[in-house]
């Protein structure tokens, strides 16, 4: 299955990589490269990670993985004929309800 990210998506992955480099590249680098490894699992298995309880309300289903060890979400859903759609990366340390707001904004 293919892998496809929103560009707001890259946006998010690049934000977070900008912010870590500013103090120590190498970690950003790693923690970046993180993010892409564990995403690389929605390829073979796009049903590994719960549906996403804050957009259950949302007009499509949506599914959060848990990566680089359970600090970002990857906020996906499934596009039958073309793959998997990654809509957002989302730090665990934000107001969960933000996770809501952006996300929807994107869709």
């Amino acid at each position: 299955m293919k892998l496809l990210w929103l560009p707001e998506a890259v946006s998010d992955l690049d934000g977070i990589y900008d912010y870590y480099a500013i103090h120590n590249p190498r970690a950003a680098a790693v923690l970046y490269n993180s993010i892409l490894d564990d995403a690389q699992a929605l390829r073979t298995n796009p049903l590994i990670a719960p549906k996403e309880p804050l957009l259950e309300d949302a007009p499509r289903e949506y599914r959060s993985l848990l990566v680089a060890k359970e600090k970002y979400k990857l906020i996906y859903t499934i596009l039958e004929e073309k793959g998997v759609l990654i809509i957002h990366v989302f730090a665990c340390r934000q107001n969960p309800a933000k996770l809501q707001v952006t996300t929807l904004r994107r869709i």
